[in-house]
């Protein structure tokens, strides 16, 4: 009786994964940037994730074909699905021409135009202008099998050089919802909350 209920349990998992081997490509909405009239902040992003092959555990990023040195394809990729042997299937990336580092950077401008400061793109830079850079460690989403419901889950690391002489700032953050079945949109809302901890961290920074 134990080995039938475990195999029930694997097989009504297996059937909640066993379509998403596809990859999925889903818009992530950002805020828009309130810019202040105060200093003016440029902000660069470094994605420096680490891709993994085959790693041992779901945090890690990975990609369905092992595209993990194809940078054009990684600086888009925002999680992965698994079934419920815990086996890496399709993967989920933002759409051609926004990266990961884009998020992020408007998401890290949105806190320093809360807080009164002028964002401004490159081109407006200027002597006095306060170069922000952000060091992207870990910024994932993994789903992970459960009994009743699936977990969606997100991490995320950042390291922000505020151009003075003060620490690096970091920004951790951690998430979970549990959900009847893994869809695109939920890819969507969790990379959404990662943004906004983001942005309320590195608000309540400044």
């Amino acid at each position: 009786m134990k080995h039938l209920k475990l195999a029930c349990l694997l097989l009504a998992t297996t059937a909640l994964f066993g379509c998403a081997t596809s990859r999925s490509v889903v818009d992530v909405a950002t805020p828009a940037v309130a810019n202040g009239n105060g200093q003016k902040v440029f902000i660069s992003v470094l994605d420096e994730r680490r891709f993994e092959l085959k790693p041992q555990v779901p945090e890690i990023p990975s990609l369905k074909e092992g595209e993990i040195t194809d940078k054009s394809i990684t600086e888009r990729a925002i999680a992965r699905k698994r079934n419920g042997y815990g086996m890496g299937l399709g993967d989920v990336l933002l759409p051609e021409g926004t990266k990961v580092s884009d998020l992020i950077a408007k998401s890290i401008a949105t806190a320093y135009g809360q807080a009164g400061y002028r964002v401004v793109p490159s081109s407006e830079k200027t002597v006095d202008t306060q170069a922000i850079t952000v060091h992207v460690i870990e910024f994932w989403s993994w789903m992970s099998p459960g009994f009743l419901t699936v977990g969606v889950n997100n991490k995320v690391h950042l390291k922000v050089d505020t151009g003075t002489s003060a620490a690096p700032i970091e920004i951790h953050g951690q998430n979970r919802e549990g959900v009847q079945a893994v869809t695109d949109n939920d890819w969507k809302e969790s990379t959404e909350q990662a943004l906004k901890t983001i942005t309320d961290t590195m608000a309540k920074n400044l």
